[in-house]
C-alpha cells in the first residue's frame, strides 16, 4: 500500500483522497457479493457490489445503495452501534448473534 503522509492532507480534498485509497486496499481483503447471496431481496442491491468480510465481521455499502439496502434488505433495524461510516461507504458490523448480519453471513456461509 502506498504510505500516506498525514502531513500532506491539508484540505478536504486531500482527506477524502486518503480514505478512498485506505478503503480501496480494505476492500482487495474481501468478498465481493450481490443481495442474493446474503439471502436478502435482490432489490437491496443490484450486482455484486457489496463488500464482505466475515472474519472482521461487515458488510460494507456504498452510499449509492444504501437506501435499498435500508429498505429491501431489512438494515434499518440494525443496531446504530453496529453502523460505521466511513468515506462512501457504511459498514454494518456483527451485533447480537440474531442480529441481520449474521444473518446474511450464516446465509453466505450455507449457500457456498
Amino acid at each position: 500500500m502506498d504510505t500516506i503522509n498525514l502531513e500532506n492532507i491539508t484540505d478536504l480534498h486531500d482527506a477524502s483522497s486518503a480514505i478512498d485509497k485506505i478503503l480501496d486496499q480494505l476492500f482487495k481483503e474481501t468478498k465481493k457479493v450481490n443481495a442474493v447471496q446474503l439471502g436478502l431481496d435482490k432489490r437491496a442491491c443490484y450486482g455484486e457490489r457489496l463488500h464482505v468480510d466475515t472474519g472482521e465481521g461487515y458488510i460494507a455499502v456504498h452510499h449509492n445503495d444504501l437506501n435499498s439496502m435500508m429498505y429491501y434488505g431489512g438494515f434499518e433495524y440494525v443496531d446504530a452501534d453496529s453502523i460505521t461510516k466511513i468515506g462512501d461507504y457504511t459498514f454494518f458490523m456483527i451485533g447480537d448473534e440474531d442480529d441481520r448480519v449474521s444473518g446474511c453471513f450464516d446465509h453466505l456461509k450455507e449457500s457456498e
